[in-house]
């Protein structure tokens, strides 16, 4: 049996590993895997230079590309060392049996200690190849293994087989395809088709929505005042590369507090998004490798419950207070637990075991003598410059509220008041999955749901790491950059490009950064094969229909939910084509994940679903 994974990401892995370690010792089995970038994938493809110094946003001893036992319904799991562990023994003898990876990474392996540290984006694209290459020593006789570094460009199905064409037009047949893609580049839009022209007719400068890791930022110098827009993790990639890029340096001053010295190379930089905030930093690592939070009120009987009264629908206001409610309690123990002296011990296990029956949390604090402390306000969260007063200096305010984040984060992501509640919101994920993969909100609410919901989680629960809240506070001290109010609006006058925030604040510049990937919408996706598929009418998106009669559609491509096999324009099942990942986001939720080790990931769930289901047709 020929199997085609398309990808060569951890999801791609996580399937070939499945195939090879779940197939009888009969199985006559052929996989190839096919991916213009490395092993590992586009993300972190250890050959791009800039993967060297992007960090990752997970900390190394939650990383993981193994199966273990807590992986639901996964099949005998066959352990292996975590990134971390890997670091610490593998890693320094696979580097130097490969020279073909730069000495950076050699350099690396010996700094990174800590299970709280961040590696480079490159380290884990050298992590996976050795994966790969541990994974092609468990092929057994009657088995293939191999890696073809091509893009796939058109799959099409022959008969019972797939037909797929590679970019250098190679044609391969195929008994089962899975494509495990990433993030992949959109079509402009009007506006940014525009703002390319204009930038093109101009002598100006224009990056359109991609992957910062390849983005040419060579041309821009001292010279330059660029607007970023766009404070996610994007934008922190690129506030590297433009400083520590261009021969700046970060250092600790003698208060331990982050300076930039300028190289004099670096751009100006006038950053700013619809929100205005970026997203939190991460706090410091306080948590086991597969420690996960336990709610304590957003449970699934909970929201079961909440669907019921609904009439069969879970209302997203009902959704957003018991969400609320969860992190409330959780800030509110955070709060004394940083204040262990301010409650007797008796009177703090009464607290807790009152806050498990209230209706109004923050009041039972209150109750209880914390009534000092600030509530939990989301409103103020999404948007902590709501009340501030027009004559306030917005500059100096956005500095003490990044000081705020930094030294809240730096009290650990289990008892910071904030960081430590924002983190739970990722070891409550997979309920939250179940919540939209079970179809627990209408069109309505669900709408609801990914336009406010969404902005709110990502903000909060995927932050960078603390180093990098830091680094942006030094180069706002430095001058290097600026950050506006909310709602900053990029318009183009002249010969310039023109930023205007909430604040009415005015900003010109000859350069504009676009610091975010391309939606995940496979109705704009320039990926070649999913064009193709689209064209053949494989793959197509799922409608939603709103109790007014109008409808909208999901970025996502529609799928059988049992078992990942694409279903067409017809409503037909497509045996043997299948997809996960990214590409169904919308009917799946956060997929954008990297397998954590003891905690069930999906991405190794699914991938090992999926095998099963392929090695049934062996």
């Amino acid at each position: 049996m020929q199997v085609a994974i398309i990808g060569a990401g951890p999801r791609g892995l996580a399937v070939a590993e499945r195939l090879i370690n779940l197939a009888e010792d009969d199985t006559k089995l052929d996989i190839e895997i096919f991916d213009p970038y490395a092993i590992g994938g586009r993300v972190w493809d250890p050959f791009i230079p800039q993967n060297q110094q992007f960090l990752m946003n997970t900390v190394i001893d939650q990383i993981t590309l193994f199966n273990d036992d807590s992986i639901e319904n996964g099949g005998k799991p066959l352990p292996g060392p975590n990134l971390r562990q890997w670091l610490v023994g593998q890693a320094a003898t696979f580097l130097a049996a490969h020279p073909e990876f730069a000495p950076f990474y050699q350099q690396e392996v010996a700094r990174l200690k800590q299970p709280g540290d961040f590696a480079s984006r490159g380290m884990m694209g050298v992590y996976a190849a050795w994966f790969f290459e541990w994974l092609t020593q468990r092929v057994r006789q009657n088995q293939t293994l191999t890696f073809t570094q091509q893009a796939v460009t058109q799959v099409t199905p022959i008969g019972q087989k797939f037909q797929l064409t590679l970019a250098d037009g190679i044609q391969i047949l195929s008994d089962q395809v899975v494509m495990a893609l990433g993030h992949s580049d959109d079509y402009l839009s009007e506006e940014e088709a525009g703002f390319k022209t204009f930038a093109a007719e101009n002598h100006l400068k224009y990056v359109a929505p991609t992957h910062p890791a390849e983005a040419d930022l060579s041309a821009f110098d001292e010279n330059d005042t660029i607007i970023v827009r766009g404070l996610g993790l994007s934008f922190f990639d690129y506030l590297s590369a433009l400083t520590v890029g261009k021969g700046g340096q970060f250092v600790r001053n003698a208060a331990g507090e982050l300076d930039y010295i300028p190289s004099g190379h670096e751009p100006h930089v006038i950053a700013g998004s619809r929100g205005g905030f970026p997203l939190h930093a991460r706090g410091v690592n306080e948590k086991d490798t597969s420690e996960l939070y336990v709610p304590k009120f957003f449970t699934l009987p909970a929201l079961d419950a909440l669907r019921a009264a609904g009439g069969g629908h879970l209302q997203y206001d009902d959704f957003e207070k018991l969400i609320v409610k969860e992190l409330t309690y959780k800030y509110i123990l955070n709060q004394l637990a940083i204040m262990p002296n301010r409650l007797p011990y008796d009177q703090a296990e009464a607290l807790r075991q009152a806050l498990l029956t209230s209706d109004d949390l923050m009041a039972t604090a209150k109750a209880f003598g914390l009534d000092d402390i600030p509530a939990f306000d989301i409103d103020l969260i999404r948007n902590p410059a709501c009340d501030l007063d027009a004559a306030v200096d917005y500059a100096t305010w956005f500095k003490t509220y990044l000081r705020a984040d930094i030294a809240d984060a730096k009290l650990g992501n289990k008892h910071a008041p904030f960081a430590g509640t924002f983190d739970i919101m990722r070891d409550v994920r997979d309920r939250i999955r179940y919540v939209i993969e079970h179809d627990y909100f209408d069109a309505d609410a669900y709408e609801k749901f990914l336009r406010q919901f969404k902005p709110f989680d990502v903000s909060v629960s995927v932050g960078p790491p603390l180093e990098r809240i830091e680094q942006l506070l030094a180069l706002i001290e430095a001058g290097v950059f600026e950050v506006t109010a909310p709602q900053i609006h990029v318009d183009t006058e002249g010969q310039q490009f023109v930023a205007r925030d909430a604040r009415q604040q005015e900003f010109r510049g000859n350069a504009l950064i676009e610091a975010r990937l391309g939606a995940t919408d496979i109705g704009i996706s320039r990926n070649p094969v999913i064009e193709n598929l689209r064209q053949q009418g494989l793959l197509v998106q799922p409608t939603r229909t709103r109790a007014d009669g109008s409808t909208y559609q999901l970025g996502a491509a529609t799928f059988d939910r049992q078992t990942f096999e694409v279903i067409d324009q017809n409503g037909n099942k497509v045996p043997h084509l299948y997809i996960y990942g990214i590409t169904l986001e919308g009917l799946k939720w956060f997929g954008t994940v990297i397998p954590r080790p003891g905690v069930n990931t999906v991405i190794l769930r699914e991938a090992a679903w999926i095998a099963q289901r392929i090695l049934a047709y062996a």
